[in-house]
């Protein structure tokens, strides 16, 4: 019937759907939080992996030496 009119959506499923959209902001946060991390983590190995000298720069400005660079093979070292 075209004169039907859709009754308005009930407050609890308003609030289920608004309790949805936080759920999944929260999971899209974590989820770029997580790639960072990931990103920062690989960065870290990688240069473990290659001897390089590693440190962690916190917030703060607080240096932590990680690894030390070693000098690679056929390289004079002191």
């Amino acid at each position: 019937m075209p004169n039907e009119v859709a009754h308005p959506p009930r407050i609890s499923d308003l609030q289920l759907r608004i309790a949805q959209a936080q759920t999944q902001a929260k999971m899209d946060l974590l989820e770029r939080a997580n790639e960072s991390l990931t990103s920062q983590l690989t960065t870290i190995f990688d240069g473990i992996g290659r001897n390089e000298q590693v440190e962690l720069i916190y917030p703060n400005g607080e240096v932590v030496l990680i690894t030390k660079a070693r000098p690679r093979r056929g390289e004079g070292g002191e």
